[in-house]
């Protein structure tokens, strides 16, 4: 390869770097903390300086709508360690408003930050089960999510949580989770306590209950897109849970980076592709894979993982070039050179 075409290929990767943003799909990483966070509300564990911020800024309710400049910003980071989910969690909120006494009443009206979590991004209902939370997490540290019979459960004891006031109108989260399986039970919750490895598979999405001091929510607003026909579906469903990936170090490398014997996994085509490339799962290959696309210069510009036999994977985001695709399934992994027109 000439060096011309080498540099036009790099050019091309820079850009798609430029271009790439989050959509419904794409895989979030926990860095690994190599010690316990200490929940204080602050940011000062080394953990949260290797971890990178993402944003809280889809709205769901009123779908699509456009806030005022001060009403709202919000962005979240996540780690991990054997015995719990970490997130860090900075809101901009002008007004903050707790007004029912009753934690179990009406709890999603009041300001509070939701935490959708699926031990083993099942995809599946959680309406009135433990196959997913969703935790709404107060202002006074209660954490509400439906029960068996419909009604209100406070689950404060699988979360520790402290939130500080860090600027005007700005307020740091931080929240260790306690990670339980869809067996889950408040009389022996223990039983059901995941720990928590790395290369798990889980899902996630980071929400916030917006009242500007009435009665009613004004505005619900989301990290992951959602359509406008599933936009408040996620305290009923785990399918549009994002997808979040524990990292086995702290050096800001990708899963595919791990120890993994090369395999044929799947095939794809077409190839060169336009738009979508589909992946046509192999019997060698475990039900749930995940597919890292690289730039030519090694730098990961989608995640996203796969479940079914047959998927086709959107790629319109990314730029015109050459890249590498990785298919990674339990301990093995296929590369393979596509060409993006």
């Amino acid at each position: 390869m000439t060096i011309r075409y080498v540099l036009m290929f790099s050019i091309l990767s820079i850009f798609s770097i430029a271009s790439f943003s989050q959509t419904q799909k794409d895989t979030i990483f926990a860095v690994e903390a190599l010690t316990p966070v200490v929940i204080d509300g602050s940011a000062s564990d080394a953990c949260w300086a290797k971890a990178e911020w993402k944003p809280i800024n889809q709205v769901w309710i009123p779908y699509n709508a456009k806030m005022a400049a001060g009403d709202f910003e919000g962005k979240y980071k996540v780690a991990w360690d054997g015995s719990y989910l970490y997130l860090l969690v900075e809101i901009v909120d002008d007004m903050i408003s707790d007004d029912y006494t009753n934690p179990l009443q009406n709890w999603w009206e009041d300001d509070c930050l939701e935490i959708f979590l699926d031990e083993n991004r099942s995809m599946k209902d959680h309406l009135n089960n433990n196959n997913a939370f969703a935790y709404h997490i107060s202002t006074k540290y209660d954490a509400i999510d439906l029960n068996a019979s419909g009604g209100g459960v406070n689950y404060k004891n699988n979360i520790k949580v402290v939130m500080d006031t860090i600027a005007d109108h700005t307020y740091l989260w931080e929240v260790a989770i306690k990670v339980y399986d869809a067996s889950f039970s408040l009389a022996n919750p223990e039983a059901s306590r995941v720990t928590l490895t790395p290369k798990k598979l889980m899902g996630l999405t980071v929400a916030y209950c917006d009242n500007d001091q009435t009665t009613k929510r004004e505005n619900f607003i989301g990290s992951m897109y959602m359509t406008s026909a599933t936009a408040n579906d996620n305290y009923i469903t785990a399918n549009y849970f994002g997808s979040l990936l524990l990292k086995a170090n702290q050096n800001g490398t990708s899963a595919s980076e791990g120890k993994f014997i090369s395999r044929k996994l799947v095939n794809l085509y077409p190839n060169p592709v336009q738009n979508q490339i589909r992946i046509e799962r192999l019997n060698s290959a475990s039900d749930k894979m995940i597919v890292e696309i690289h730039s030519m210069t090694g730098a990961l510009v989608k995640s996203q993982s796969v479940n079914g036999m047959n998927e086709m994977l959107e790629i319109s985001d990314l730029r015109a070039g050459m890249y590498l695709l990785t298919i990674l399934s339990d301990q093995y992994k296929q590369t393979e050179r596509i060409i993006k027109r």
